[in-house]
């Protein structure tokens, strides 16, 4: 069927099958598709008799269109209860469809644990600055070696939105693409960046640090975590025993959009890297490397910058600040970090 086909259909099994309620449009607001179509038992209080008897096999249903935009589209039919895939209604469902539909089990879902507020806050959540609309991730906590201040370690292209955020500018956790809120969750405040200089000029760090700031939450300094639901400890960090990266180590990082992932160093030393920051192109000198070690789930995506690498007994080796979709091992991708000890020297702070 064709795409507006497959959308016409779903309204009408929210119609007819669900029997929800299609709300009228508003003026000035943008028309979602196939309509906005509300469950009718969502309006009456626990109080009140119900008018017709809960459709308990709808639950956990949900509806999208699968194949490509043109002739091809299906009707998906995504099931969060196993126990349902094979039931009365999604049978009903397909039969409304005409057999143009897929039926996919895909589980309950729930948002990422990096994605939301943590208490105690943890390596590889997601901030941002309270001034932007993005979000990155925490790379590890440190020591501000010119005032002594206890922060937190990232890009600055993350605390700092490349050399645009003003220095103590308030820093949030979750970060603003994850709903942080800039007065309940902040967390501390931009302390110092290391610019990223352009045309062609060679960089060596993209880093930044925030100092703490009274936040009233705990704070994990030394573990990171697995990618389970409930995050479990994968590595104990040790900030004290920093270590070069070589060609073919095994290394694994946490960060805010993969959590926690296990990759191998390709190259070393990589000069004349160069990396698209969003205002322009700019170039790195002595870069390291990484292809994913889990193929085909990428080392790091859109959303990891920041994330601190280590070895596998927990060293710290490199802060990961950029990435590709394509190449490397499965073609996922290859990511680019800078060496941890010249992190350290460039910010001027001590890994705690």
């Amino acid at each position: 069927m064709k795409f507006e086909s497959a959308l016409d259909l779903q309204a009408r099994i929210f119609s007819q099958i669900f029997q929800f309620i299609e709300l009228p449009a508003m003026a000035g607001v943008a028309r979602p598709s196939p309509g906005l179509f509300l469950d009718p038992m969502l309006f009456e209080t626990k109080s009140a008799r119900p008018r017709r008897p809960p459709r308990q096999g709808l639950n956990d249903i949900a509806l999208g269109i699968t194949g490509a935009r043109g002739d091809e589209a299906r009707l998906a039919v995504l099931v969060q209860n196993r126990n349902k895939v094979r039931s009365t209604v999604v049978d009903e469902i397909v039969g409304f469809a005409r057999g143009e539909a897929d039926v996919l089990y895909i589980g309950r879902q729930k948002p990422l644990w990096t994605t939301v507020r943590n208490d105690p806050i943890r390596p590889g959540v997601s901030i941002s600055p309270t001034t932007v609309p993005y979000a990155g991730t925490l790379g590890c906590f440190c020591r501000d070696n010119l005032s002594g201040r206890t922060g937190i370690l990232s890009n600055n292209h993350v605390l700092a939105d490349v050399n645009a955020v003003a220095v103590g500018t308030t820093i949030m956790q979750p970060g603003a693409r994850d709903g942080g809120r800039p007065v309940e969750d902040v967390i501390c405040e931009l302390a110092r960046f290391v610019p990223i200089q352009f045309g062609g000029f060679p960089n060596r760090v993209d880093a930044a640090v925030a100092a703490l700031t009274e936040h009233g939450r705990r704070e994990d300094r030394h573990t990171l975590y697995d990618s389970s639901d409930e995050p479990a400890p994968a590595i104990t960090l040790r900030p004290d025993a920093l270590v070069e990266a070589v060609p073919g180590m095994t290394v694994f990082k946490t960060g805010r959009t993969t959590r926690h992932t296990r990759g191998r160093v390709r190259a070393v030393n990589v000069n004349n890297y160069l990396v698209d920051v969003g205002v322009g192109v700019a170039r790195f000198d002595g870069q390291i490397v990484i292809e994913t070690d889990m193929a085909p789930q990428p080392f790091s995506r859109p959303g990891d910058s920041g994330s601190l690498i280590v070895d596998e007994e927990g060293r710290p080796v490199a802060l990961l600040f950029a990435g590709s979709a394509s190449g490397g091992a499965g073609n996922v991708g290859m990511t680019g970090a800078n060496p941890i000890s010249s992190v350290c020297e460039e910010l001027g702070v001590t890994l705690i």
